[in-house]
């Protein structure tokens, strides 16, 4: 008997020590799981505070505003990601303010929805709410309903489609630019309607234009129409877009209201915006400007380049004037010239003043790109007029050169080594004549003055030059290269004695 009760009792104690470690090991288990769920209580989520919502009676064509709220019974935020309404053929419904989804839920916090209904026929309606959340539950439901009420025992349907948004408003335009907006006309009935116009009815100086094609629309289908408004006067405008129909109602008609109120114009700026498929023309100068005290013959470069994606083509470069001995050089922009996306040409301005004072003056550029023409100023003061008589006359590798036009001319011998094939000489810059006979001269230049003689030879920048004396100055010739110093005669003095017989100076 004492066996029994000791086998018994050690019985007793085994199951309650193998429950022991049971139940700490479960809890081991679950000692980082969720709160909520170690509790054992309900699962709680998100709910609609109630699940069925009275909207009340609602005549037909009118709106109701019906509240439905929703509450938090988690211990964790909850956000609102979908919110549909499926509503009955009776009514149509909308969502106006959503006070649920502009942040998340806190526990035990409730938040609110509105939404519209509009009662199309008579009768019960009915609408219901699916919500997708990030709780548990992931779902939640609510309910609306209530009823329709007849406006008269003689009509059935009052509104038969829907034009959203109603009134249109095209606010206030400032711009001298049209815009745009789109409306859809829906059918809310159970049976199909045929539109046969569609129409503005409105002032001719309101400057609305309508763009639809709206025929036929079956129960709950919807067509776009556009409207196009380019107001041609100053001040409001208003008007109604009119659908003719084959339903109960026949015609519907939304207001339609603007006002044009254009700003002050602002003073173009020298350089377009940019535009997508245009060229735009820039230069690297807003103005040429030789300055102040002038008194010999200049020239500016600048650079035009085409900073837009498309390429530009330089149809016409001109001066705005003349007879101020300004003058565009050749060798760089010109016309008929194209510049790609990136690319650039320098344009050469000189001035020789013709008269002392200011010059005011303009480069006219015409081109195919953005704006399609680029002004640029000239500006600049001479304290004296240089006189182009004296101007030299380049002939250089086969080629004379006189004011910037080219002829053919046959060399008589090779070129020397270290002369340039093309352009002027550089050893002879800045030499002029300021003696000139018929058998005698006197050349200045950067180094002095020095006297040479016809038929002789004279070094010049360590080259040889053959020396011919003529009529009109000094001819110069080095190879292929040959240079003419025009003798200005305003520099000579009359002389009253006779020279002696038999001599010459």
């Amino acid at each position: 008997m004492i066996t029994i009760r000791f086998l018994t009792m050690a019985f007793i104690c085994n199951c309650f020590l193998t429950n022991y470690a049971l139940a700490n090991t479960a809890m081991a288990q679950s000692a980082f799981g969720d709160p909520v769920e170690q509790s054992g209580g309900p699962s709680s989520d998100l709910v609609a505070v109630e699940e069925d919502v009275s909207g009340g009676a609602i005549p037909v064509g009118s709106t109701a505003q019906v509240i439905v709220r929703f509450r938090n019974e988690s211990g964790r935020p909850i956000e609102f990601r979908n919110v549909n309404l499926y509503p009955s053929s009776t009514i149509s419904a909308n969502i106006t303010i959503n006070e649920c989804s502009t942040e998340p839920l806190t526990s035990g916090a409730e938040c609110a929805m509105i939404i519209a209904i509009k009662g199309l026929q008579p009768g019960n309606w009915r609408t219901e709410m699916l919500i997708r959340h990030t709780g548990r539950s992931r779902l939640v439901t609510a309910r609306i309903n209530g009823s329709v009420d007849a406006a008269s025992d003689d009509v059935n349907i009052i509104n038969d489609v829907e034009v959203t948004p109603s009134p249109i408003e095209f606010g206030t335009l400032q711009a001298s630019r049209p815009i745009i907006r789109s409306v859809t006309i829906r059918n809310v009935t159970a049976d199909t309607i045929d539109i046969s116009d569609v129409y503005i009815d409105a002032p001719m100086q309101s400057g609305y234009d309508l763009r639809s094609d709206c025929k036929s629309l079956n129960s709950g289908q919807a067509c776009i129409a556009s409207i196009l408004w380019s107001p041609s006067i100053e001040g409001p405008s208003s008007g109604f877009l009119v659908i003719e129909h084959s339903g109960a109602s026949a015609v519907a008609n939304i207001p339609i209201s603007g006002e044009f109120s254009p700003g002050q114009a602002e003073q173009a700026s020298i350089f377009p915006d940019s535009l997508p498929g245009r060229g735009v023309l820039v230069s690297s100068e807003t103005e040429v400007n030789f300055g102040t005290g002038i008194n010999s013959q200049s020239a500016i470069t600048i650079s035009l380049v085409n900073v837009g994606d498309a390429g530009i083509t330089l149809e016409n470069i001109t001066l705005a004037g003349s007879e101020n001995g300004l003058k565009l050089l050749s060798n760089g922009c010109s016309d008929g010239l194209v510049l790609e996306p990136t690319g650039a040409c320098p344009l050469t301005i000189a001035w020789a003043p013709t008269k002392s004072g200011s010059v005011i003056d303009d480069v006219r550029i015409v081109h195919d790109g953005a704006r399609g023409i680029l002004v640029l100023p000239v500006r600049g003061t001479a304290d004296q007029a240089i006189s182009v008589d004296s101007k030299p006359i380049i002939v250089t590798g086969g080629q004379q050169i006189v004011d910037g036009i080219s002829t053919s001319f046959e060399p008589g011998s090779s070129q020397p080594s270290g002369l340039p094939t093309s352009g002027t000489p550089p050893v002879l810059d800045g030499y002029i004549v300021t003696s000139h006979s018929k058998k005698h001269a006197i050349i200045r230049g950067p180094v002095g003055s020095r006297i040479v003689a016809d038929g002789k030879t004279t070094l010049i920048g360590g080259f040889e030059w053959k020396v011919d004396i003529t009529d009109i100055g000094v001819r110069l010739t080095s190879g292929v290269n040959i240079v003419i110093l025009v003798f200005d005669r305003s520099l000579s003095t009359p002389v009253s004695s006779t020279t002696p017989a038999g001599g010459e100076t």
